[in-house]
């Protein structure tokens, strides 16, 4: 395929009127041949001089392939007016852009979206309205509900990336409101080591520099609302799936926070959406973390297989299919493309989830002490008999640490990626169940979840899994984690506490993987009651949420059964494989 064809102009700060009389303001490239063009536009509160370049190329490059594109600063942000609130004003105001800019001069009335993380957002809030202009969107790295999988998971609270995303997104604020003082504490914060105290201030509702820019209300409002309520619902997108008559590319990362909604936005498209849009729903998932995306995911190199431009040619051969009529083969290929890590190679596949993966339950044993790494916890298909109990104390004083894993956005200030596990596993308050070392190839390619039995001291506490490749010399590299707060374990919408030191079942999801385990690898599962501050720590009291305090804080003992009438296990989607 031949790319820049095109030689392009650029306006600047164009304005668009929303219904509200609110003006919006946006860039355009348009090549300077004739046309007419259709166009692609990205919705992004981020600048939209900067127009996600850390994520794609720049637009120029798109609209040098023969398309007008639009970016847009959205409301309360940058160089468009009005009030800065995330999520709710992005419908109405997606509808609006989309139908102003099918009427642009010199284009075919056709229209695209794109974008990441928030980018991501824009599109599936403009979508659910059915603006009949918008024939395809390609939402990348972002979630299909803005409470499970953005702001909370399985009721925790995702820490690290929500306090540094208000970070991120306050300096504009401060700078609209000429906050000079407050722009100069929240920029020290958001690049230097302090951001550390804001996550571990207690309570959480008090946290000093949030509280006092006094332009974060929405943050607070997020605290306010730890259940999937109506504040949520009225902005959930997988309950409208069915009204999304796009076309679609879906976007993600095997390591990036929001892989669930990716997953989850395309499998609901495809599943529910209209016939036209249904057979045109597409996935793509790399070896990627949230940002930046390249082959480099904490301390692993994936390899220039893994290079990021393998996004935006997939988008611009999308677009040229749907929008130009222009077929290069992509109408003809499997709807799935997969990176496959451990192999690092991609593959592509008929469907998601892949139906012939088995489904198989790997089991938790071990002599009653399978505390840290050095403990005899193992982990094997065989069913266990009468085992002894696994026991260890959390202390939210000394929350075991974060290392690697699905968190946002840089990585100074939050967990991403795969890195060695052994620096924090050699602590007694993490449980590790090794496999012994495989003999041939094993592919773990689906959903992963996993099934544990588990009392505590506690009236509520936090169950974290993580699944680990264990490499031949011994380092531990994270592929997959995931949380459920106790109070959770039945309903996000209606937490209830818990009877101390009574056994519960719990089911902990651990999102998706696709991962060869090599020959001579182990497989692990690591438990804990923590991993701080990609989640924040429970404070094992059942106090409202983002109440309580140092001083409130206590202890509780964990206990992890393991026997033939309560096996707790992980249940891993194996792939066949021809030998």
């Amino acid at each position: 395929m031949t790319f820049n064809q095109f030689e392009i102009t650029v306006e600047r700060n164009i304005p668009v009127r929303m219904r509200d009389r609110t003006v919006l303001y946006a860039d355009i490239y348009q090549p300077v041949n004739s046309g007419p063009f259709p166009v692609i536009l990205q919705r992004l509160p981020y600048e939209k001089e900067s127009a996600h370049a850390i994520h794609f190329a720049h637009p120029s490059w798109y609209a040098r392939q023969g398309f007008v594109v639009v970016v847009q600063d959205t409301r309360g942000r940058w160089s468009s007016e009005g009030e800065w609130y995330p999520f709710f004003n992005e419908p109405n105001d997606g509808f609006d852009t989309v139908a102003w800019a099918s009427r642009l001069p010199n284009t075919t009335g056709q229209v695209a979206m794109y974008g990441a993380s928030y980018g991501g957002a824009t599109q599936l809030l403009a979508a659910i309205t059915s603006p009949p202009a918008l024939h395809v969107i390609c939402p990348a790295f972002t979630s299909s509900d803005f409470y499970e999988g953005w702001t909370y998971e399985g009721g925790a609270l995702h820490l690290a990336f929500v306090v540094a995303w208000a970070l991120n997104l306050a300096p504009d604020t401060a700078r609209r409101k000429g906050s000079e003082e407050m722009l100069r504490k929240i920029a020290e914060a958001y690049t230097g080591t302090s951001i550390y105290s804001q996550q571990a201030f207690l309570p959480l509702k008090n946290q000093p520099l949030l509280q006092e820019s006094n332009i974060l209300q929405y943050y607070f409002d997020w605290l306010d609302h730890p259940t999937f309520d109506q504040y949520w619902k009225q902005i959930a997108i997988a309950s409208r799936h069915s009204q999304i008559t796009a076309a679609g590319l879906h976007i993600g990362g095997w390591h990036d926070i929001f892989l669930n909604g990716t997953l989850a936005n395309y499998c609901g498209i495809r599943d529910c959406s209209s016939d036209w849009s249904r057979p045109k729903q597409r996935l793509l998932i790399g070896p990627w973390m949230h940002l930046p995306l390249s082959p480099f995911v904490g301390e692993i190199d994936f390899g220039l297989n893994a290079a990021s431009r393998i996004i935006d040619e997939s988008q611009i051969r999308f677009y040229n299919w749907l929008l130009k009529d222009i077929d290069d083969g992509i109408s003809s290929e499997s709807p799935v493309k997969l990176f496959v890590m451990g192999e690092n190679q991609w593959r592509e596949e008929a469907d998601w989830p892949l139906q012939r993966a088995v489904n198989t339950p790997y089991y938790f044993h071990s002599d009653g002490f399978a505390n840290s790494l050095t403990g005899n916890g193992t982990l094997s298909p065989q069913h266990p008999g009468e085992e002894p109990p696994d026991t260890y104390v959390y202390d939210p004083r000394s929350p075991s640490a974060s290392r690697g894993g699905h968190s946002c956005c840089r990585e100074v200030l939050a967990p991403m990626g795969s890195y060695d596990q052994r620096p924090i596993e050699r602590y007694k308050d993490i449980l590790c169940y090794t496999s012994e070392r495989l003999a041939s190839p094993l592919e773990v390619t689906g959903p992963i979840r996993i099934v544990l039995w588990a009392a505590t001291t506690a009236v509520d506490t936090d169950w974290v899994a993580k699944l680990i490749d264990v490499y031949p010399d011994g380092q531990a590299m994270n592929l997959t984690e995931g949380i459920i707060r106790a109070s959770y374990r039945e309903s996000l919408e209606r937490p209830t506490l818990l009877e101390r030191e009574r056994i519960y079942e719990y089911s902990i999801n651990l999102r998706a993987t696709s991962n060869v385990f090599l020959p001579g690898h182990r497989i692990r599962v690591d438990i804990s009651s923590a991993s701080f501050p990609h989640w924040d720590r429970n404070p094992n009291t059942g106090a409202p949420f983002g109440t309580a305090t140092l001083s409130q804080l206590q202890t509780a003992t964990q206990t992890i059964f393991h026997d033939a009438g309560r096996p707790s296990y992980i249940v891993l989607p194996i792939v066949p494989r021809d030998e």
